[in-house]
């Protein structure tokens, strides 16, 4: 092989295109220093910038973090690359004649970056919405959110409502003391589902699922035995109430109400007695919900606001047997139940036919029950009053004595002297009093619809009664009526 020989001229190409290629890498990084360099005044106005976007955010809920965040990255990116474009939109590298790359950067005018904006939103059709949808998927979660919180606050309350309602009615706390009756038979004692319902229905209980759950849990359930008229109330609580409803025997005890007695009377004897107190009677009268016919008979209105008590008068005295411990309410049904069954409907429709009204029927046989001693005289005193009542011109007042003995025993005097009651005083007041003054027995009833026609008591405008000798005395005129009065020592001649 022969040697290779190198000439000068041969060394100097050589050295030349070395030269060359390094003055071509020079160029070529110099291009790239200029276009990845950010001059100082241009870093500032990005910091900038990012501070004036951070102070411009509020706080939103974020419920789905790793979303978001991508997201955001992506769009603080193109922040970065718009905030760079009012300085340096671009750099062109050119070449110059001799093929080298100038490092001179070009600065797009105006109308360049607008151009290149245009071209860049349509090449990215999507580009615009990317932070409204941000702030839609942000605005939306922050709605669920708050919705979520709100049914889980609801659904608390509603849970905790119960508990303490339930809780409540399973103890009596803070409920009324006022008695019911409460009637099983015995299918329904059998299904405590019944049995929960009907307690509901008669205001002992306000939540049966409670009741029938307790029931259930403490092996109650089974054990309810038939009931007539059980006497319990709200306050008791379901122990005490489900102990009652066991029961299978109950004390009984019979009361007897003579004629004649007023409401406060038989209130005192039923107390006494033990079948109810008075307070409880009085407040059955006041509340109940009984729907008898005859109740729609008794009017109410402002006439009659004086009047003491409504139903005086229709409190039917017999002999009744109650359950020690009954409520006023069965108590109240006993006696409306005697009234019904005593002054029927054909006895109602008599009063109809005389031209009655049977509040009228039952004020007038009131006043006859005290003024009369025996039963036939009933009918005879009665005569007589009808006769006062068909010539008011001659007799506007009845002036019965048993009128003001009802307003002592209600306003008993004071000082020794009586009570002014010009509702019930018929001295003083024309016709009827506005209210019963006792409860009346049947006969008395009867007597006030079919006074009697005997001869004599026909023309007689006067009576009195001896009640020490049973003796009714009928009169034409005032002064014979006065002379008997004197001679016998009744009414207001009697000594004291």
């Amino acid at each position: 092989m022969k040697g290779m020989v190198i000439m000068p001229d041969d060394i100097d190409k050589i050295l030349n295109d070395i030269q060359a290629d390094k003055l071509a890498k020079t160029h070529e990084e110099e291009a790239t220093r200029l276009l990845l360099h950010v001059d100082e005044q241009t870093e500032q106005k990005l910091a900038q910038q990012r501070r004036n976007k951070v102070s411009g955010f509020k706080l939103q809920l974020d419920l789905d973090e790793e979303t978001i965040k991508t997201e955001s990255e992506n769009e603080n990116n193109g922040e970065v690359d718009t905030a760079v474009s009012p300085t340096v939109e671009s750099v062109e590298l050119r070449t110059d004649t001799t093929g080298f790359i100038s490092n001179q950067p070009v600065v797009l005018n105006a109308g360049d970056t607008n151009d290149r904006s245009e071209n860049d939103e349509k090449e990215k059709p999507g580009g615009n919405r990317k932070g409204k949808d941000v702030k839609a998927h942000t605005a939306w979660g922050c709605v669920r959110g708050i919705i979520y919180a709100i049914l889980v606050l609801a659904a608390s309350g509603v849970l905790a409502y119960f508990i303490i309602v339930g809780a409540l009615d399973m103890t009596g706390l803070f409920k009324s003391d006022t008695k019911v009756p409460v009637t099983l038979t015995k299918e329904q004692a059998k299904d405590v589902s019944k049995v929960s319902m009907i307690l509901k229905k008669e205001g002992v209980i306000d939540q049966p699922f409670f009741f029938e759950m307790f029931c259930k849990l403490t092996g109650a359930a089974d054990d309810f035995k038939p009931q007539d008229e059980a006497t319990l109330s709200p306050d008791m609580g379901y122990k005490a109430i489900i102990n009652v409803l066991r029961l299978t025997k109950r004390e009984i005890v019979r009361v007897t109400f003579p004629e004649g007695m007023t409401i406060s009377e038989i209130a005192e004897r039923l107390e006494k007695n033990k079948v109810c107190s008075a307070s409880e009677f009085y407040l059955a009268m006041e509340n109940h919900d009984f729907t008898y016919g005859f109740l729609n008979e008794i009017p109410d209105g402002d006439a009659y606001e004086g009047r003491f008590n409504k139903y005086e008068g229709y409190i039917f005295p017999d002999s009744y047997d109650f359950y020690v411990g009954s409520s006023g309410k069965a108590v109240l049904r006993k006696f409306f139940d005697a009234f019904d069954n005593r002054v029927d409907a054909t006895l109602r429709a008599k009063i109809k036919t005389k031209g009655m009204t049977l509040n009228d029927t039952i004020i007038l046989a009131s006043i006859i029950q005290w003024e009369a001693a025996k039963t036939r005289d009933m009918y005879k005193i009665s005569r007589v009053i009808y006769n006062r009542l068909e010539k008011p011109n001659l007799f506007p007042r009845l002036q019965c004595d048993s009128t003001q003995k009802y307003i002592d025993k209600m306003t008993p005097p004071v000082g020794g002297q009586r009570v002014d009651n010009p509702d019930y005083d018929t001295y003083k007041r024309k016709g009827l009093p506005v209210g019963a003054i006792n409860n009346p027995g049947l006969e008395a009833i009867k007597a006030a619809i079919d006074p009697s026609d005997e001869s004599d008591v026909k023309g007689r405008y006067y009576f009195a009664t001896n009640m020490r000798t049973g003796v009714t005395h009928y009169s034409i005129t005032l002064a014979e009526h006065e002379n008997w009065c004197r001679a016998n020592n009744v009414g207001m001649y009697a000594s004291s």
